[in-house]
Protein backbone atom coordinates (compact mmCIF):
# COMPACT_ATOMS: atom_id res chain seq x y z
CA UNK A 1 0.00 0.00 0.00
CA UNK A 2 1.41 3.16 -0.59
CA UNK A 3 0.13 6.93 -0.70
CA UNK A 4 -2.30 7.76 -3.43
CA UNK A 5 -3.05 11.12 -5.34
CA UNK A 6 -6.26 13.07 -3.67
CA UNK A 7 -8.85 15.09 -6.06
CA UNK A 8 -10.91 17.70 -4.64
CA UNK A 9 -13.33 19.48 -6.82
CA UNK A 10 -16.94 21.05 -6.43
CA UNK A 11 -19.96 19.29 -7.91
CA UNK A 12 -19.76 21.34 -11.25
CA UNK A 13 -16.13 20.46 -11.41
CA UNK A 14 -16.07 16.82 -10.53
CA UNK A 15 -19.42 16.61 -13.67
CA UNK A 16 -17.35 18.26 -16.14
CA UNK A 17 -14.47 16.21 -15.48
CA UNK A 18 -16.29 12.91 -15.07
CA UNK A 19 -18.06 14.11 -18.27
CA UNK A 20 -14.36 13.97 -20.15
CA UNK A 21 -12.73 10.67 -18.37
CA UNK A 22 -15.87 9.06 -17.80
CA UNK A 23 -13.80 5.78 -16.00
CA UNK A 24 -12.89 6.87 -12.83
CA UNK A 25 -10.86 3.82 -12.44
CA UNK A 26 -8.36 5.51 -14.76
CA UNK A 27 -7.85 8.20 -11.87
CA UNK A 28 -6.41 5.55 -9.32
CA UNK A 29 -2.66 5.84 -8.56
CA UNK A 30 -0.48 5.06 -5.69
CA UNK A 31 3.19 4.94 -5.11
CA UNK A 32 5.28 4.29 -1.64
CA UNK A 33 6.65 7.36 -0.02
CA UNK A 34 10.28 6.23 -0.46
CA UNK A 35 9.85 5.78 -3.84
CA UNK A 36 8.02 9.71 -3.86
CA UNK A 37 10.56 11.24 -1.77
CA UNK A 38 13.41 9.52 -4.17
CA UNK A 39 11.71 11.09 -7.06
CA UNK A 40 11.32 14.38 -5.28
CA UNK A 41 15.17 14.54 -5.29
CA UNK A 42 16.08 12.26 -8.35
CA UNK A 43 13.68 14.12 -11.10
CA UNK A 44 15.92 17.29 -11.30
CA UNK A 45 19.10 15.47 -12.05
CA UNK A 46 17.24 14.51 -15.37
CA UNK A 47 15.89 18.03 -16.29
CA UNK A 48 12.28 18.42 -14.46
CA UNK A 49 11.41 21.46 -12.75
CA UNK A 50 7.64 21.13 -11.73
CA UNK A 51 7.05 17.40 -11.61
CA UNK A 52 9.31 16.84 -9.08
CA UNK A 53 7.78 19.73 -6.85
CA UNK A 54 4.25 17.86 -6.73
CA UNK A 55 6.29 14.97 -5.16
CA UNK A 56 8.05 17.39 -2.54
CA UNK A 57 6.40 17.44 0.76
CA UNK A 58 8.47 20.51 1.71
CA UNK A 59 8.36 22.31 -1.36
CA UNK A 60 6.92 26.27 -0.40
CA UNK A 61 6.20 27.95 -3.42
CA UNK A 62 8.38 30.85 -4.13
CA UNK A 63 11.28 29.75 -2.25
CA UNK A 64 13.20 27.39 -4.77
CA UNK A 65 14.10 30.13 -7.55
CA UNK A 66 13.94 27.92 -10.47
CA UNK A 67 12.50 28.79 -13.20
CA UNK A 68 9.67 25.83 -12.47
CA UNK A 69 9.31 27.53 -9.09
CA UNK A 70 8.74 31.20 -11.14
CA UNK A 71 6.24 29.69 -13.04
CA UNK A 72 4.14 28.03 -10.10
CA UNK A 73 4.51 31.18 -7.98
CA UNK A 74 3.15 33.21 -10.65
CA UNK A 75 0.32 31.66 -11.97
CA UNK A 76 -0.59 30.54 -8.08
CA UNK A 77 -0.34 26.70 -9.23
CA UNK A 78 0.44 25.93 -5.55
CA UNK A 79 -0.38 27.11 -1.93
CA UNK A 80 0.38 25.39 1.47
CA UNK A 81 -2.67 24.30 3.52
CA UNK A 82 -2.93 22.12 6.86
CA UNK A 83 -4.86 19.00 5.39
CA UNK A 84 -5.62 15.64 7.32
CA UNK A 85 -4.85 16.16 10.41
CA UNK A 86 -1.02 17.59 9.80
CA UNK A 87 0.69 19.86 12.32
CA UNK A 88 2.31 21.53 9.39
CA UNK A 89 0.95 23.04 5.86
CA UNK A 90 1.75 20.95 3.00
CA UNK A 91 1.46 21.75 -0.66
CA UNK A 92 -2.02 21.40 -2.20
CA UNK A 93 -1.37 21.76 -6.22
CA UNK A 94 -4.15 23.84 -8.37
CA UNK A 95 -5.70 23.05 -11.56
CA UNK A 96 -3.96 25.84 -12.74
CA UNK A 97 -0.35 24.36 -12.90
CA UNK A 98 -2.03 21.83 -15.56
CA UNK A 99 -2.71 24.93 -18.00
CA UNK A 100 1.51 25.84 -17.95
CA UNK A 101 3.26 24.20 -21.24
CA UNK A 102 6.22 23.49 -19.22
CA UNK A 103 3.84 21.53 -17.11
CA UNK A 104 2.52 19.30 -19.76
CA UNK A 105 5.72 18.77 -21.39
CA UNK A 106 7.65 17.25 -18.66
CA UNK A 107 4.37 15.22 -18.58
CA UNK A 108 4.20 14.20 -22.61
CA UNK A 109 8.44 13.40 -21.82
CA UNK A 110 7.35 10.72 -18.72
CA UNK A 111 4.89 9.62 -21.01
CA UNK A 112 7.25 9.21 -23.68
CA UNK A 113 10.47 7.66 -22.16
CA UNK A 114 11.30 5.46 -19.42
CA UNK A 115 13.09 8.42 -17.46
CA UNK A 116 13.73 6.45 -14.16
CA UNK A 117 17.02 4.72 -14.42
CA UNK A 118 18.69 2.15 -11.97
CA UNK A 119 20.49 4.94 -10.28
CA UNK A 120 16.66 6.14 -9.00
CA UNK A 121 15.98 2.42 -7.86
CA UNK A 122 19.75 2.38 -6.02
CA UNK A 123 18.63 5.53 -4.10
CA UNK A 124 15.33 3.87 -3.06
CA UNK A 125 17.29 1.12 -1.67
CA UNK A 126 19.33 3.40 0.31
CA UNK A 127 16.14 5.35 1.77
CA UNK A 128 14.72 2.10 2.66
CA UNK A 129 17.98 1.15 4.48
CA UNK A 130 18.51 5.18 6.49
CA UNK A 131 14.66 4.20 7.51
CA UNK A 132 14.20 0.49 8.34
CA UNK A 133 17.90 -0.69 8.33
CA UNK A 134 17.47 -3.11 5.42
CA UNK A 135 16.12 -2.37 2.35
CA UNK A 136 13.97 -5.77 1.51
CA UNK A 137 13.99 -4.58 -1.69
CA UNK A 138 15.89 -5.35 -5.07
CA UNK A 139 16.69 -2.95 -8.22
CA UNK A 140 15.98 -5.10 -10.96
CA UNK A 141 14.52 -4.80 -14.17
CA UNK A 142 11.26 -5.93 -12.39
CA UNK A 143 11.55 -2.94 -9.93
CA UNK A 144 12.36 -0.48 -12.84
CA UNK A 145 9.74 -1.27 -14.76
CA UNK A 146 7.12 -0.98 -12.01
CA UNK A 147 8.19 2.87 -11.27
CA UNK A 148 8.67 3.47 -14.51
CA UNK A 149 4.91 2.49 -15.37
CA UNK A 150 3.92 3.92 -11.86
CA UNK A 151 5.34 7.27 -12.72
CA UNK A 152 3.51 7.32 -16.22
CA UNK A 153 0.24 6.62 -14.32
CA UNK A 154 0.76 9.21 -13.03
CA UNK A 155 1.68 11.82 -15.65
CA UNK A 156 -1.36 10.10 -17.76
CA UNK A 157 -3.66 11.18 -14.55
CA UNK A 158 -2.40 14.54 -14.60
CA UNK A 159 -2.60 14.55 -18.98
CA UNK A 160 -6.29 13.34 -18.18
CA UNK A 161 -7.26 16.21 -15.87
CA UNK A 162 -5.11 18.53 -18.25
CA UNK A 163 -7.49 17.43 -21.47
CA UNK A 164 -10.50 17.72 -19.29
CA UNK A 165 -9.76 21.38 -18.81
CA UNK A 166 -9.10 22.05 -22.22
CA UNK A 167 -12.22 20.45 -23.25
CA UNK A 168 -14.10 21.98 -20.92
CA UNK A 169 -12.47 25.60 -21.86
CA UNK A 170 -13.25 24.85 -25.44
CA UNK A 171 -17.10 23.86 -25.04
CA UNK A 172 -17.25 27.40 -22.97
CA UNK A 173 -18.99 25.51 -20.30
CA UNK A 174 -19.75 27.46 -16.98
CA UNK A 175 -18.78 27.44 -14.07
CA UNK A 176 -15.97 26.34 -16.00
CA UNK A 177 -13.60 23.58 -13.93
CA UNK A 178 -11.47 24.28 -11.12
CA UNK A 179 -9.48 21.14 -8.60
CA UNK A 180 -7.06 20.72 -6.14
CA UNK A 181 -4.34 17.68 -6.14
CA UNK A 182 -1.94 16.65 -3.16
CA UNK A 183 -0.36 13.42 -2.49
CA UNK A 184 -1.37 12.85 1.00
CA UNK A 185 1.59 12.13 3.41
CA UNK A 186 2.24 11.10 7.08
Amino acid sequence: MGEGLVITATIDSASNMLNVIKDTNLLHWEWSPEQIDVAARWLPRKGFEILPKIFDMEYKPGTVGDEGDRLISKIGGCCLELRRGRDKPMPVWSSSVLKLSQMREELKRVLNENVLDFSFEKEIINELEKKFGEAGYEANEESLSDDNRALKEFASILMKLAECIDQVIERGDIPGIFFEFFIPRE
